[in-house]
């Protein structure tokens, strides 16, 4: 399984025009029968190019004249999270601007139905968008996650839920193991539909990932045939063991790929950023999550955490609305929402899906020691 690499330091047209037409020399072949091609990017929410949370226009770009250099027909779409309005997330994303100037359909994965999906415990309904097209090509971004750690072009599959129906899942599985699982299963169905996957790893994010952490220029364009064999290579780059990602652990079982056969070109090899921030939440949740009622008691005194706003915040309720558990309200005179803690499962979807980075993670004295 190979895993194309290239060093490209910002976003420069011709640079990852080449690059993807170099190292896809061999793939039109696999799809030369597949007309409609639905390219899936990361469009987490409303947020610009420039904040490095959404797969910049400028690699989308790309590979649009690619495809139709090959006459596919191309439909672009995501599922975003929360309850921004999708046309504000393209608006924001410049993926309105991208589509109208080479007549890309737009399509919103919250609209055309889903197809539902059973496999071992969990029941998925999945736009019927993504399972309906010929083929797909994942664009994800690197980035760090502050509940799963890393994510990438696995995590960026997610989206193929629509809407709030994703926030459901983070109800119900709220500790880092039990969602990782959720995005394995989600991985057995919708693989099958990928065909290439293309990293936006020029500026990407570490610290408190996917949305309210620090670009970062890593400098880097990946492209794989398989999600997960392109995640293991970006995620050690970023200094992750694969040990503790274990949905990426999964999806590379199930691809039946063996890590340490797959081909990287020589001067990546073994390479890992300098001193990646990289949050450690996801796994205190899951220690916090095992203890014991008694220990919990004892150790919630001195070490805790929870999602709070900052000066940034514009009362838009979207994380008031997208809060899975309905921990949050408006009062009147206040500044910000007011969260009930004993609510509170820590999900950090308000923290993800706020457009104005106005959440941040209050932590105790212990927690602050802990999670760095």
């Amino acid at each position: 399984m190979n895993v194309f690499i290239q060093e490209i330091k910002e976003y420069d047209f011709k640079k990852i025009y080449d690059f993807l037409k170099e190292s896809t020399i061999d793939f039109w072949d696999t799809i030369k029968d597949k007309k409609n091609i639905l390219i899936k990017p990361n469009l987490l929410a409303a947020f610009h190019p420039d904040k490095a949370v959404t797969t910049h226009p400028v690699i989308l770009e790309a590979l649009i004249i690619l495809l139709k250099e090959h006459q596919k027909k191309i439909f672009l779409g995501d599922g975003p999270g929360g309850t921004t309005s999708v046309q504000k997330v393209y608006q924001e994303t410049g993926m309105k601007e991208l589509c109208e100037k080479y007549d890309v359909e737009l399509v919103n994965f919250s609209e055309g139905g889903i197809l539902e999906k059973s496999i071992e415990f969990h029941k998925l309904g999945i736009s019927k968008h993504f399972m309906q097209a010929d083929a797909v090509i994942n664009v994800s971004k690197m980035k760090t996650h502050c509940l799963m750690y890393y994510t990438g072009a696995v995590k960026n599959l997610y989206g193929t839920i629509p809407g709030l129906k994703k926030s459901e899942f983070h109800k119900s599985h709220p500790d880092t193991d039990s969602f990782g699982k959720v995005l394995s299963e989600l991985y057995k169905i919708v693989q099958e539909k990928v065909v290439l996957n293309i990293m936006d790893g020029i500026w990407g994010m570490e610290g408190d990932g996917p949305s309210a952490g620090i670009p970062r220029n890593f400098g880097l364009v990946f492209i794989s045939a398989k999600a997960s064999a392109l995640d293991v290579v970006a995620a050690q780059m970023m200094g992750f063991k694969m040990d503790k990602i274990k949905y990426i652990k999964s999806a590379l079982e199930f691809d039946k790929i063996d890590p340490s056969k797959i081909n990287i070109p020589e001067k990546w090899k073994n390479f890992i950023f300098h001193k990646v921030k990289i949050k450690k939440v996801g796994f205190m949740i899951k220690i916090f999550t095992h203890l014991p009622q008694f220990l919990k008691n004892i150790f919630g005194k001195f070490y805790w955490f929870y999602p709070a706003f900052n000066e940034k915040c514009t009362l838009c309720e979207i994380c008031v609305k997208s809060c899975p558990v309905q921990a949050m309200e408006i009062k009147e005179q206040h500044k910000s929402p007011t969260i009930d803690l004993s609510k509170c499962i820590k999900c950090m979807c308000c923290h993800e899906l706020c457009p104005s980075q106005a959440v941040y993670i209050k932590k105790s004295f212990l927690a602050k020691f802990l999670i760095k």
